[in-house]
């Protein structure tokens, strides 16, 4: 992807006119900015959308307004991001974090649905605030110790309680109807 970055910042230059052509230079037969051209022809200013996709389902997004001065400094603050998309004065970045997403640890517990969907709630079950559904159980094959615990809400403690809970009930899935 990153031999990608100067073609996609070629075509994005071009596009918002943040550049003329005299400012490329070559680069292994691809164009890139120079620093000098971004000084002369004064800075590029685009907004920036950072989705980050949790592995409980949930992606947040924030949106920042950039202003580039040299893109070797632009590329390099977001060189742990993938860039997913581009379009006039915007660019889309996102990435993969391997954990449970802050609404979930702060206040997330594991609840069921009333149709008996495995459920993070944001807060007591009871409330139906729903943060991820994960999959129906069978819930006649509950122990009732722990159908009580989903009624009152399994607090969402950590990765690893989040992996142990989703793997514990995912041995009595409900199998779809055919």
């Amino acid at each position: 992807m990153k031999n990608l970055y100067p073609l996609i910042l070629l075509g994005f230059l071009l596009v918002f006119g943040g550049t003329s052509a005299e400012a490329l230079e070559p680069n292994n037969g691809l164009a890139t900015v120079t620093t000098e051209s971004l000084q002369e022809e004064g800075p590029i200013v685009i907004e920036v959308e950072l989705r980050t996709n949790y592995a409980d389902g949930v992606t947040t997004k924030q949106s920042v307004y950039e202003t580039i001065w040299a893109m070797e400094d632009f590329w390099s603050q977001y060189a742990d991001w993938q860039l997913v998309d581009q379009e006039e004065g915007k660019m889309v970045f996102e990435r993969n974090f391997e954990d449970i997403s802050p609404a979930s640890k702060q206040n997330g517990h594991f609840g069921l649905t009333e149709d008996g969907v495995l459920t993070i709630f944001d807060g007591d079950p009871a409330d139906e605030k729903v943060i991820q559904t994960f999959f129906q159980i069978d819930v006649g094959k509950l122990e009732s110790q722990r159908r009580e615990q989903l009624m009152n809400g399994i607090p969402v403690e950590s990765w690893y309680q989040f992996e142990d809970v989703i793997q514990s009930f995912s041995k009595i899935k409900s199998e779809p109807v055919q």
